[in-house]
């Protein structure tokens, strides 16, 4: 079956080969994009249209199943982490990702199997989609996803801008994720539910789901020869199902929606109790997806405006003492304003202003369009335009190697709107030439963009307001439509429908025979090709005997400070800071978020001259010499007692990182003026971060377990950060130097020699004197003090940290319609613990997917997601409940089922067992995924968690060897102790209408629970 595939395209990205293929005989697409790592994905995607909010697009998705359970049974076996799938407006993708090509293309032609011939089921789709239990509540996947999210500031303003912008005849226009209203509505019947599966679905599914409209998108190491071997089964039955009729192309043959014929302005309101911030969106159409250059012209505008505290929107609306809209600050990773491009068949610009101040809402938009006119009249800085050009570019270039979404992604793209015979995918994917070609524009060319598609270009600005009365409206408005659901029902019928939804859970909870498991071979952990990382010491040191230790050793310098390099063939440096925060005293530990969101934006001092650069031209110069920089407090979502600085330099300028680092570590001037304007942003963006269930789950949980003194996670808490900021505000207005003495303080503290450690990652072979470049441009002298211990999370715990048991929360949130729930226990505390691979293995075969969790809560619609999670720098274990109609119905369910697993009742099979196993193959190795991520870790293993380089490796030894036997040990010294109210804590965060029956549940269990509304924690 090779023979059928034809290669429709060849093109080379800076070095990565992008190949496409088209089947000749069914018209299947593979694009195979040859990035190195030791994961293969695949993005299994179609074009996929829809015309109403009923969310048959995603539905769809959640139903696709021959044989409920096996595919993501079998998916674990190829050492992956189960299936998943995400339905866009434009298109839906079926993915997987394994360790290494064997797996892949043993699970793909099954994969493929069940998207073009799947078996719909009255039993998947109610526990799939929607269902009201014997509560009288309604429940299923779907429900649960899109009550956590409907009604949210995000999908409130979005579905806005979607019935402003589009027609009614387009399929931009619609929510494709299902209004609840329509799950509700339409499907409420046997009946129509029935019609539904039987006619809707069908004819949704033959009109899309079909090989020509299906582009296997696969990014990794994969031999073409094995990948059409493979595909050949898959051929033959396509060819066996006969000829398909022509097919309108969606989108692309499609009417095509017009442009806005006027501006409008509309405000929305959304359920938050606390009023105080708000959001603004501005929408635009931009170019058609296949005008390349307009597209790359836009995205450099875009970042003009935007990059930095020095971009024109960035200085005039968030960088000033009362801003317009401010930050999410999640280790710096978010921004105020920012522009979201969609591309479509035209593409969507919208511009989002974040966290605004509720009396400037309607200040926003004019604030705005004054700037752009003024940067028409007055012209661009080309010299800043310029040097953004180039440092889009490297960028480019760095995410080349370490993201393999930078390839695939336009090659999804290309398969919705390209040309059908592949003669423009080099257009879609290369950007590097488009980066050339825009930074040949003048001035002129820019302001015309700008006029063309910003300023002149007709809008749909929707204003998002916060309201307490919509809340308690919302809330209202549910519980009555409960009870007169339950009313209309009756108690009979919901006893009717508790029978028909365990009956449909037992249809789908039939075991799959285990042959079709044991006939599907595990891989060989050994023939996975791992990237390769050599490790040397700053320090002479034995233990490394390789050439990169030679070479390091060759350059005599002396470097005061403790530094690992760690090689990897890379065009870029990576230079990181790991500071220890245990020496600093508790008045100071709430200063870190001031102090990390103002590194990289402060005033310089010449040690020397004592001449001052002011922050702007700082923040120029630092763009110049970088590709990227970052700072916060956490390490690889662990670690939290230390704090991270980091930058990427271009190879050669790896000194000029070097004297950036030192200088941003010791040489800045804490201005009270930029101290304020930080303090303010990150006070105003509290409001938005607490209308967050999941979050506030987790922020409420960490108050209980950590010491608030001591710990980083406790001290920074938005609980900690609301009260602690006003006062800081106020101090700088009335007494700045009680705040610039702290900072000065922290920062002395920070960085002792002791408390750094440093990591450098790239090709340390191609620098000549590596480590005399620290000695010249970070200097430093040689500290008598012995290197700081890495600190865990474990050593700050709270006195309910350290003896979980009965205490916690009910936290009342008007702004969610869900409920979400953490619940906590101790845990293993050490990296080496002879129990953590047993309690990590039990741990996923419980919540894998099509696990006993899987099936049993979220089939049953009691949860959206639920997971248990091992985190040893904690020493903490839990299981968290994420979008439940009733977080206390899901903990009950859960808590049998463990129940039944640790007496013996239940027991894992000999093939649960071997695919729980694989699949920690697939987490520990992802782990490792780029040149970047696999350096990271080495460093994390050897210096943080103080294990070995061949750590990961040993510790799959480890995870292959637990046997049943373990995993009860397990159960029976951890496991259990998570859903035991005399060891273990719960925070749940839930809709207003709910906290009641949730409080008096966890108490009749024996919690000893407070509840609280939201503002009070």
């Amino acid at each position: 079956m090779a023979a059928n595939f034809v290669i429709t395209k060849e093109i080379s990205v800076n070095g990565n080969k992008i190949t496409k293929f088209r089947s000749s005989k069914t018209g299947l697409s593979v694009v195979h994009v040859d990035n190195e790592g030791p994961i293969v994905n695949g993005y299994f995607t179609l074009a996929t249209e829809s015309f109403d909010d009923d969310g048959c697009p995603h539905t769809l998705e959640h139903e696709l199943y021959p044989y409920k359970g096996v595919l993501d049974g079998l998916a674990n076996r190829a050492l992956a982490n189960g299936t998943n799938a995400w339905t866009d407006v434009d298109h839906t993708a079926y993915t997987i990702a394994t360790a290494g090509s064997e797996g892949f293309l043993n699970i793909m032609p099954i994969y493929i199997d069940h998207i073009l011939y799947p078996t719909m089921t009255e039993a998947a789709y109610y526990t799939e989609v929607h269902n009201i239990n014997g509560d009288g509540e309604n429940a299923g996947v779907v429900y649960c996803e899109m009550q956590g999210r409907e009604n949210s500031a995000d999908s409130i303003m979005d579905l806005k801008r979607q019935r402003i912008m589009y027609p009614e005849n387009s399929g931009y226009r619609y929510e494709t994720g299902g209004l609840m209203s329509c799950l509700r509505s339409l499907k409420a019947e046997k009946s129509k539910r029935l019609g539904f599966l039987l006619y809707f679905a069908p004819i949704y599914h033959r009109d899309y789901y079909r090989p020509d409209n299906l582009c296997l998108i696969i990014s990794g190491r994969v031999e073409h020869s094995d990948l059409f071997k493979a595909l050949g089964p898959v051929e033959e039955r396509i060819i066996s199902k006969g000829p398909l009729p022509p097919m309108k192309r969606p989108w692309v043959d499609s009417p095509q929606a017009p442009l806005m014929k006027e501006t409008t302005n509309t405000t929305v309101t959304f359920p938050s109790e606390d009023e105080d911030m708000g959001e603004v969106g501005i929408n635009w159409f931009g170019p058609p997806v296949t005008d390349f250059l307009s597209f790359q012209a836009l995205d450099i505008l875009e970042t003009y405006l935007t990059d930095s505290a020095v971009a024109v929107l960035k200085k005039e609306m968030v960088e000033i003492e009362d801003p317009y809209c401010t930050s999410n600050v999640v280790f710096r990773s978010f921004t105020a304003v920012d522009f979201i491009t969609q591309q479509r068949i035209r593409a969507e610009i919208r511009l989002a202003f974040e966290s605004v101040p509720t009396e400037k809402l309607e200040e926003v938009e004019p604030k705005f369009f004054s700037i752009l006119e003024k940067i028409a009249k007055d012209g661009f800085d080309m010299d800043r335009m310029a040097a953004v050009i180039k440092r889009e570019k490297l960028k480019l270039l760095d995410r080349l190697e370490t993201s393999h979404m930078t390839l695939a992604w336009p090659c999804l793209i290309h398969s919705l709107y390209g040309k059908k015979d592949d003669s423009d995918l080099a257009e879609f994917v290369d950007d590097i030439h488009n980066l050339d070609a825009v930074a040949k524009f003048d001035n002129a060319t820019w302001v015309t963009y700008l006029r063309e598609y910003f300023i002149d270009a007709k809008r749909a600005t929707i204003i998002g307001k916060p309201s307490a009365e919509h809340a308690a409206k919302q809330a209202e408005d549910e519980e009555k439509r409960i009870e007169e659901q339950r009313k209309s029902l009756g108690k009979e019928k919901l006893k009717e429908l508790e029978k028909e939804l365990e009956k449909h859970r037992a249809q789908n909870d039939i075991p799959v025979p285990a042959e079709i498991f044991d006939n599907f071979p595990i891989p060989d952990v050994k023939g996975i090709e791992m990237i390769k990382v050599v490790t040397g010491h700053g320090q002479p040191d034995a233990k490394f005997d390789n050439e990169v230790q030679k070479h390091l050793d060759s350059d005599l310098a002396e470097v005061p400070y403790f530094i690992e390099f760690d090689h990897i063939k890379s065009e870029f440096v990576e230079l990181s800071l790991f500071l220890t925060t245990s020496d600093l005293p508790a008045r100071l530990r709430p200063y870190l978020d001031i102090y990390f969101d103002s590194l990289y934006s402060l005033p310089l001092i010449d040690p020397a001259t004592g001449e001052e650069t002011p922050f702007e031209i700082v923040v120029k110069l630092l763009d110049q010499d970088t590709v990227s920089h970052d700072c916060g407090v956490g390490v690889s979502a662990m670690f939290r007692q230390l704090a991270l600085v980091l930058l990427k330099t271009e190879r050669a300028k790896y000194a000029e990182g070097i004297a950036w680092l030192k200088k941003m570590t010791w040489d800045t001037r804490f201005d009270a003026d930029r101290l304020k304007v930080i303090a303010t942003k990150l006070l105003n963006d509290i409001p938005s971060q607490k209308r967050d269930g999941s979050r506030m789950s987790r922020v409420c949980m960490d108050a209980i377990s950590y010491d608030a003194g001591k710990s980083n996670i406790s001290s920074l808490s938005i609980l900690q950060q609301s009260k602690f900021l006003p006062e800081v505000i106020k101090q700088l207005e009335k007494e700045p130097d009680t705040v610039i003495k702290a900072m000065n303080e922290l920062r002395e503290i920070l960085t002792r020699p002791a408390n750094i450690h440093i990591q450098v990652q790239g090709d340390v072979l191609r620098q000549d004197q590596p480590k005399t470049a620290w000695v010249k441009n970070f200097g430093g002298k040689k500290d008598s003090s012995p290197l700081a211990p890495i600190p865990f999370s474990s050593q700050v715990w709270s006195e309910a940290g350290k003896a979980p048991g009965k205490k916690g929360y009910v936290v009342n949130m008007p702004s969610i319609e869900s409920s979400f729930a953490a619940h906590v226990a101790r845990g293993p505390t050490d990296f080496l613990d002879p129990d953590y691979a047993a309690l990590l293995v039990l741990c996923e075969c419980l919540d894998t997917l099509e696990g006993p969790f899987w099936k049993q809560l979220r089939g049953s619609g009691a949860v959206y997601g639920a997971n248990l999670r091992v985190d040893v720098e904690s020493g903490f274990l839990s299981f968290n409940i994420y979008r439940s109609p009733d977080a206390l119905r899901a903990f009950n369910l859960a808590n049998q089922i463990v129940q039944d697993y640790a007496s013996g009742k239940s027991k894992f099979t000999k093939q649960e067992l071997e695919g729980a196993k694989a699949s920690i193959v697939y987490r520990i190795v992802r782990k490792e995924e780029t040149i970047s991520a696999a350096a990271t870790e080495v460093f994390v293993n050897q210096v943080l968690k103080k294990v070995s380089a061949e750590y990961n490796k040993e510790f799959l030894e480890r995870v292959q060897a637990v046997t049943p036997a373990d995993l009860q040990h397990a159960m029976d010294k951890y496991l259990i102790k998570v859903f035991s109210p005399e060891s273990s804590n719960v925070v749940v965060t839930s809709a207003t209408n709910k906290v009641k029956d949730i409080y008096e549940g966890f108490k009749k269990i024996g919690f000893q629970l407070e509840t609280k509304n939201i503002d009070e924690m």
